[in-house]
């Protein structure tokens, strides 16, 4: 489990605990090494675990009970100072250390938490001007008659196409915070690979066409269901057909292939044909605004959020996400899921069902 996500789920009271657990063992270490070895750094290992998860308060106690332990250890010790008095002097220099450290993170995180409320709350509130935007697009799609041109319907459809993928990242904006603390819900069941993969490219193919960009399905027999969020799955798989068809050339083929993996599990993969991704960035696709800092170097990487949206719903779903890719040779990102035990099948190979779109 990710420490991050694994801190956020445990009680103030346990982080507490923790911390004043953690300092004790540093000060046992620091009265039985004596003062030739110096342990002050870690003592701020607890102060920043409860500092920054916790708060200011419960902080700055474990800054009193860390700068305490310091001071028993050079007591205990009988190192021979030249006055009485400096241990405490340096006790209390110590904490007045620690309590700065304290009042800083605490700060810092009431910052970053009121920056990530309040692009919660945009986000939020872009998704209703948005509903409205497709709503009226989907009444004069609904409405077009023989009146109405070709080009003007490719331009309602293309408006939809466009307004869909705005309101897929507006939801992985949304629904990233929950998946790093691992508070999202999921609505786990067994559903039909096959349905997932028609779901997924129904939901690109118009953009796939304008862009003249073949979109080819192959899903092996042996898969009839994978154990997941069907709607968690499939915006997982526009993510990677859309950044597929972002890149591709026109006439360049985008596959889409669903394999098992072991026993238990199964693989979804989507290749394109396009320019590939740099090796230095290859291992840093799935990161926060990627794209942003391979932009500074004059790269076209990644997807911001997007691919980032699509390695924690994997792992939420007890799968992983790998990309393999070559420059000049197109990119494949594959990821698992688990499965449910195929049909037993007298051939060793299964056979695949394949669909150009």
């Amino acid at each position: 489990m990710n420490p991050s996500k694994y801190l956020a789920q445990q009680s103030r009271l346990s982080l507490t605990l923790w911390g004043l657990v953690l300092a004790g063992l540093v000060g046992i270490v620091d009265y039985l090494t004596g003062p030739e070895l110096s342990f002050s750094i870690f003592y701020l290992i607890p102060i920043y675990l409860v500092a920054w998860q916790v708060g200011r308060q419960m902080g700055i106690l474990l800054s009193i009970t860390s700068a305490a332990m310091w001071l028993t250890a050079d007591l205990l010790t009988g190192y021979p100072y030249s006055h009485p008095l400096i241990p405490y002097w340096n006790a209390v220099v110590r904490l007045g250390l620690f309590t700065i450290v304290t009042l800083a993170l605490s700060a810092l995180r009431k910052s970053h938490d009121r920056q990530e409320e309040l692009g919660q709350f945009i986000v939020h509130d872009l998704r209703s001007p948005l509903a409205n935007v497709m709503t009226g697009l989907q009444v004069l799609q609904e409405d077009a008659d023989e009146t109405v041109e070709p080009l003007q319907e490719d331009m309602i459809e293309m408006c939809l196409v466009s307004c869909n993928r705005m309101l897929t990242l507006i939801n992985s904006l949304l629904d990233l915070a929950q998946l790093e603390s691992g508070k999202m819900p999921l609505q786990l069941s067994e559903v039909s690979a096959q349905d997932l993969v028609r779901s997924s490219l129904d939901q690109v193919k118009v953009w796939a066409a304008r862009n003249q960009v073949p979109l080819k399905s192959r899903v092996d027999s042996r898969v009839q269901t994978v154990y997941g969020d069907p709607v968690a799955i499939v915006r997982v798989l526009v993510n990677l057909l859309s950044n597929a068809i972002k890149f591709s050339k026109p006439g360049s083929i985008v596959t889409i292939g669903v394999e098992p993996s072991r026993a238990d599990m199964a693989a979804f993969s989507v290749t394109d044909q396009g320019p590939g991704i740099p090796k230095e960035w290859a291992g840093k696709v799935f990161d926060k605004f990627t794209q942003i800092e391979a932009r500074k170097v004059g790269g076209a990487v990644g997807s911001g959020l997007g691919l980032t949206f699509c390695r924690l719903a994997v792992e939420a779903q007890g799968g992983r996400i790998w990309l393999e890719s070559e420059t000049g040779s197109g990119t494949t990102v594959t990821f698992t899921l688990p499965a449910t035990r195929p049909p037993e099948n007298d051939s060793t190979q299964g056979s695949h069902c394949e669909a150009l779109w």
